[in-house]
């Protein structure tokens, strides 16, 4: 009797002690659809631009981001599932609770919600971005976890990301789309019923959104690096204009995000062209930071368009961001001719329209003819949705696009828009 009693192991029961922590920050509850928006937004921007970072996340519910985890899965990321049936939990004690923590140098993004709210279409979560409180929920997974985490909290410890205006920028990014989620959430709750086209108009949609949310979070990333650079030198004009930049795509990426809540937001009123040049190049420029491209500009015109302005910024960013990475088969190919790379903003006035032309010569591009198709795309991680939504928004805004050109060394696209009466 006594063997086999030394013969029966210990259990130490574990906890769901998740729950506990999403009731800490008494955030409201969550959209599904804006959840996948915010899971997208965490881990995107790792596969666009890998790097040394893991990912760790727990989703049961894997229907509506099974793309994103297909791409996780086969992407060089590192990354752990603890799902009930990937043999990594200690204990099946988390139940409707669900993850995804990414740890990267660069940042950290915790992202934790509960299903059981009793309502299919919400859920309830707890969030943390570049925190020193990362350690609380991590210590949660390590717990529960037959995978040692403890390398990577200490690798990627918030220590090393304390600076006062990078964590500043990055505190002011997600504060800011935690506003706009919350203001989705409640356009969603006025639904009264959910119809099947309802259903695929907002899960279309979201795609979208999310696509439009990770390019603008993607400029503050690159702007954050800038900032981490610049206080080294203490280039305090630098900085400003790096975080005036941040605060105007996270403009940018919260009305998207509200954006949500109707079926017609597509605001189209008089702006000014000349600001609208200037901004579009204050965001993309990031994109060109170090790569020995020349930014050119040509605009004179200080006239009112009718437009919706960050419809219009968000498209000429996309186009600027696509040619900078398009100059990237130059850098791979020895026998590329050498040629000074450029990219070039440049406006014309007509009778009754303007336009803007956005040209560059890298080389030209492969299948001109389906550039524009909805998921076409010529990126190994690329979505198909950036031209398709370029020509979707500037049509909606009663202009066109159109690739006017494209050879081997020279390509341009040209967006006309309306004049103001």
């Amino acid at each position: 009797m006594l063997g086999e009693n030394k013969a029966v192991k210990k259990i130490v029961r574990q906890q769901n002690y998740f729950k506990e922590l999403i009731e800490t920050q008494g955030n409201k509850f969550l959209t599904r659809q804006a959840l996948k928006c915010l899971v997208r937004s965490a881990v995107e921007p790792l596969l666009d631009a890998p790097e040394t970072g893991v990912v760790l996340y727990r989703i049961e519910n894997r229907e509506s981001l099974q793309g994103l985890l297909k791409r996780l899965e086969f992407s060089e990321v590192e990354a752990h599932s603890y799902s009930d049936d990937s043999k990594n939990l200690v204990e099946k004690v988390w139940a409707n609770t669900e993850f995804v923590c990414v740890m990267t140098h660069r940042y950290v993004s915790i992202l934790i919600w509960d299903n059981n709210t009793g309502d299919k279409n919400t859920v309830r979560y707890y969030s943390i971005y570049n925190s020193k409180l990362q350690n609380e929920p991590l210590d949660i997974i390590k717990r529960n976890s037959k995978i040692d985490i403890t390398p990577y909290i200490e690798k990627f410890n918030p220590d090393r990301r304390d600076n006062i205006l990078l964590n500043a920028s990055i505190r002011r990014l997600l504060e800011n789309m935690d506003d706009a989620t919350n203001d989705a959430v409640l356009g969603y709750a006025e639904k009264s019923a959910e119809t099947i086209s309802d259903s695929d108009y907002i899960q279309k949609k979201s795609r979208v959104i999310a696509h439009e949310i990770k390019n603008q979070l993607s400029i503050c990333d690159l702007y954050t690096e800038i900032i981490k650079r610049q206080v080294a030198n203490n280039n305090l004009e630098a900085i400003q204009n790096s975080l005036k930049s941040i605060n105007r795509a996270l403009k940018i990426a919260n009305n998207t995000l509200i954006s949500l809540k109707s079926k017609d937001n597509n605001e189209i009123q008089s702006v000014n062209l000349k600001e609208i040049i200037k901004t579009a190049v204050d965001l993309s420029k990031v994109y060109l930071d170090d790569k020995e491209i020349d930014f050119q500009v040509e605009n004179n015109l200080d006239i009112q368009i009718t437009a919706n302005a960050d419809k219009l910024l968000a498209v000429i960013i996309n186009l600027v961001k696509n040619a900078s990475e398009a100059f990237n088969i130059l850098e791979l190919d020895e026998n590329a001719p050498k040629n000074d790379k450029y990219i070039k903003i440049k406006t014309d006035e007509q009778e009754n329209f303007v336009q803007i032309l956005v040209s560059n010569n890298a080389p030209g591009i492969s299948d001109p003819e389906r550039i524009f198709y909805e998921g076409y795309t010529t990126k190994s991680t690329g979505s198909g949705l950036g031209l398709w939504i370029c020509k979707k928004s500037i049509e909606e805004m009663l202009g066109e696009l159109e690739l006017t050109r494209s050879t081997e060394d020279y390509t341009e696209f040209t967006i006309q828009l309306g004049k103001e009466e």
